[in-house]
């Protein structure tokens, strides 16, 4: 679309981006998806993964990958639940039918069969995933069975926050995987 408004006799665009001192391309979310299928093959228990509420199609990966290895999926945190539930009502997000989980089920699937999709990839302090590391979640207790996946870079200034997390979540046994370990986030923002 860039190319063609410039054939139109734009001679140059000015923008700014997140990852403008860095060279070469962003990497496709296609990487972030063989990543979840990996890690969610391995998985012996409850899957979180912690990623921006925002992030529609991260969260459409995250749930048809779920689907495709026979698990359910809890959302935890009002702003992920309410964009879960618009994005499906307006069609953006394409669920099966008894894959999501309620409050009341989530205590009676077994634990290898949970995917929890929640928010908290900042660190951010009333987060469901800050929450879930401090033992203060009222659905959701961290255990050393679970693989919790941080599906974000920490932005500038988060990074004390998201490090406290990941060492509360690691005090609890927990299995923590984020983005410096494995391709489980990719920027939103264009490299040069």
């Amino acid at each position: 679309r860039f190319a063609e408004i410039g054939k139109k006799g734009v001679l140059a665009l000015m923008s700014d981006s997140t990852n403008v001192e860095r060279p070469g391309y962003t990497m496709s979310e296609q990487r972030v998806a063989k990543s979840f299928d990996d890690l969610f093959a391995q998985a012996t228990g409850r899957i979180f993964v912690a990623t921006f509420a925002s992030n529609v199609s991260r969260i459409q990966q995250i749930i048809k990958i779920a689907e495709s290895r026979g698990r359910k999926v809890y959302v935890a945190g009002r702003s992920l639940q309410r964009i879960t539930e618009i994005a499906t009502e307006i069609g953006y997000l394409k669920i099966r039918k008894g894959t999501l989980l309620d409050d009341r089920q989530l205590d009676f699937v077994d634990p290898d069969q949970v995917v929890i999709l929640t928010t908290g990839s900042q660190g951010e302090p009333m987060s469901a995933l800050t929450r879930m590391a401090g033992g203060d979640h009222r659905q959701v207790q961290v255990t050393q069975n679970d693989l919790i996946i941080i599906s974000a870079t920490p932005i500038p200034g988060n990074e004390k926050l998201v490090g406290r997390v990941v060492n509360e979540l690691l005090k609890l046994g927990a299995d923590v995987v984020y983005e410096k370990m494995y391709e489980v986030h990719v920027s939103g923002h264009a490299c040069q």
